[in-house]
């Protein structure tokens, strides 16, 4: 309808214009916004306060996976994610590559609580307040080879079908990582961050090589 009523304005047939030239009249360049709102409220039933229980507690549930292809460096304990793999059920995606980008998304998110952030404390005072000293995944960080898979499934509570997916990027990152970490070299971590120290330690304790700073 927002197309339609901006074709109208300019005297320019919406059937037989691209949209491009629609946007390149109106705006001068072929860039611009043409937005619709509308809003969905899902069913919801509260909790019964005395069995905390509820006949339609959330209109969806958010089902995801990951796979990971990890390479680790036994010297150092330095581990680089070569892959990724998400998977996850979307619903009806409306518009599959902004789903496949929040999944992405949700994943890199995962991944640096996964591998690298940590708050330090002294005597209750944060040590690495700043992005100098918390650490974030960084380009040469990110997986060069990220996949997602979307698994469609009419959700019938949902918008069209659809459901919320952005979240189901993060669920099995971190597992998956300590998974193949512990395919790889026999090492099961069990605590977050992996930092490269670490996987070192772990390395050396298994062998039972002395922790020293050779």
């Amino acid at each position: 309808d927002k197309a339609l009523a901006l074709a109208a304005a300019l005297g320019m047939p919406l059937e037989t214009t691209p949209i491009a030239d629609i946007l390149r009249t109106k705006y001068g360049m072929q860039a611009g916004n043409i937005v619709g709102v509308g809003s969905f409220v899902s069913s919801y039933a509260p909790s019964d306060h005395a069995t905390g229980l509820s006949s339609n507690i959330t209109p969806f549930w958010m089902v995801g996976g990951t796979g990971a292809e990890v390479e680790v460096d036994t010297e150092t304990g330095h581990v680089r994610i070569a892959r990724l793999v998400n998977v996850a059920d979307v619903g009806k995606p409306v518009n599959p590559d902004i789903v496949e980008t929040q999944l992405s998304g949700a994943a890199l998110m995962r991944l640096g609580c996964a591998m690298f952030e940590r708050m330090d404390f002294d005597a209750g005072q944060l040590t690495n307040a700043s992005l100098a000293h918390y650490k974030i995944p960084g380009f040469h960080d990110v997986p060069p080879d990220i996949e997602n898979d979307l698994v469609e499934a009419e959700q019938h509570s949902g918008p069209f079908g659809a459901k919320g997916a952005g979240e189901s990027g993060t669920f099995a990152v971190a597992p998956a990582i300590a998974n193949a970490i512990h395919d790889a070299i026999g090492i099961r971590l069990t605590s977050l961050p992996m930092l490269a120290e670490t996987v070192y330690r772990a390395i050396r304790s298994k062998e039972g090589q002395p922790l020293g700073d050779d």
